[in-house]
């Protein structure tokens, strides 16, 4: 047992550095593309219904991708589907980067989709099985400062070329999407390369697996598990909502600013950056209090102050509020995939964690096109009730089964200890 355990810390020492670079790279592609979308949609004659049309096509495949994973996972390791969903990714990239119309888009995204949800679903599951809470937010701390380092990148190369010409003609904004994505497409090569070298180092090994299994194995008996199906269904719940709030605050809050409130392109730059780096941080320090706070608490905590970031946005449009709002709403995912493995028996973890990152895939489809219609045909003004109910929803689904956990705990504790009279 403790040979294993010597194995696992330096599988860990190695393989966490690849796992937090590779991540980072990871978040390039949805902060470039909440910055990009208002240059395609002029460049291209697009209207803010095709963006939803194109998310839900991105989510479908996305969502398929985590479906399939514990599919996928029998026929090859978790650490060769992040590598080829990865590549897939880059794929996407390029052709995103030449597609001269709104069909050629929704091909690319639908394509690239599948890519992403198979990176994310199988480094979570990775991640559930062989590190800690604590890690998993890191992990996603680099995926955050990705995502807040994407929307600089791309929005640099619009205002440059905005500022070299005043006619929006097409080619001034194909120019300018292009090589953003053919830059993001460019790291993810490199990114690949570097995993193609680190799995010939044979660090991607299963030599954690003999310690945690094990212990696993020792706790199983003495810890009550969720084991309802209503259970599963709920916590697939809970990511679907969150995948909803995740995405649809930060597109659409730019939407808003620029056609409402009297802001440009380059404040909307900014706003996404702010909202990443927000996120970025409240991975950091969550993951930092990890071992102070417990999994609900952060979870609460992460909720609450979401919400007042969204309500700040609402009635002051101050980037302050995009800050607390991804503040708020970045320890959630990760906390919420590593409190599985708390909640549910080890062995659906990796089934389990493929169905959440997939729910939360198919939240970003559904409720961002629901919001992309009713803000066509209402008021764009109608995005910030809607995104407070989405937050309102997480809240519910997590409580339902903080509850139900407290029950289990409750009944094991009556069996173990009965009471006499």
């Amino acid at each position: 047992m403790e040979k294993a355990l010597q194995k696992a810390k330096r599988h860990s020492l190695w393989l966490l550095p690849i796992i937090l670079i590779s991540y980072f790279i990871v978040g390039f592609p949805d902060g470039a593309f909440t910055v990009s979308w208002d240059a395609m949609e002029l460049g291209l004659g697009l209207v803010t219904f095709h963006s939803g049309i194109i998310l839900v096509g991105y989510s479908i495949t996305y969502t398929l991708a985590g479906i399939n994973l514990a599919w996928l996972n029998r026929w090859m390791k978790l650490q060769t589907i992040y590598l080829l969903g990865l590549m897939i990714m880059g794929l996407g990239f390029v052709g995103l980067a030449f597609s001269p119309n709104f069909a050629m888009v929704l091909t690319t995204v639908t394509v690239y989709g599948f890519g992403t949800g198979a990176a994310a679903a199988s480094m979570n599951a990775y991640m559930a099985k062989h590190f800690t809470a604590k890690q998993n937010n890191w992990m996603h701390f680099f995926w955050g400062a990705g995502a807040a380092v994407s929307p600089l990148i791309m929005g640099r190369l619009l205002v440059l070329d905005f500022s070299q010409q005043a006619d929006y003609s097409f080619n001034v904004y194909a120019y300018s999407w292009t090589a953003g994505y053919l830059v993001i497409a460019a790291f993810v090569g490199a990114i690949g390369l570097m995993l193609i070298v680190s799995m010939t180092r044979k660090i991607w090994t299963n030599d954690a697996d003999t310690a945690q299994t094990q212990q696993a194995e020792d706790i199983a008996d003495k810890k009550r598990y969720l084991t309802q199906k209503w259970h599963q269904a709920v916590e697939i719940a809970t990511f679907f909502f969150l995948g909803g709030t995740d995405y649809t605050v930060v597109f659409f809050t730019g939407t808003v600013l620029m056609r409402t409130r009297g802001f440009t392109l380059a404040d909307v730059a900014i706003f996404s950056t702010v909202y990443y780096a927000g996120m970025t941080l409240g991975r950091l320090f969550f993951g930092w209090s990890a071992k102070w706070l417990k999994e609900t608490t952060i979870i609460r905590l992460g909720i609450g102050i979401a919400t007042v970031g969204i309500l700040t946005l609402w009635f002051t449009s101050s980037i302050a509020g995009m800050a607390l709002a991804g503040f708020g709403l970045g320890p959630l995912l990760p906390t919420l995939v590593s409190d599985t493995s708390n909640r549910f028996k080890p062995a659906i973890i990796s089934k389990l964690v493929g169905y959440e990152l997939a729910a939360f895939g198919a939240g970003i489809a559904a409720l961002f096109f629901f919001t992309s219609i009713v803000l066509t045909v209402t008021t764009y003004e109608a995005l910030f009730p809607i995104v407070l109910a989405f937050v309102v929803l997480v809240f519910v689904c997590n409580e339902i089964l903080v509850r139900a956990a407290k029950s289990a705990a409750r009944k094991k504790s009556d069996q173990t200890h009965p009471s006499t009279k």
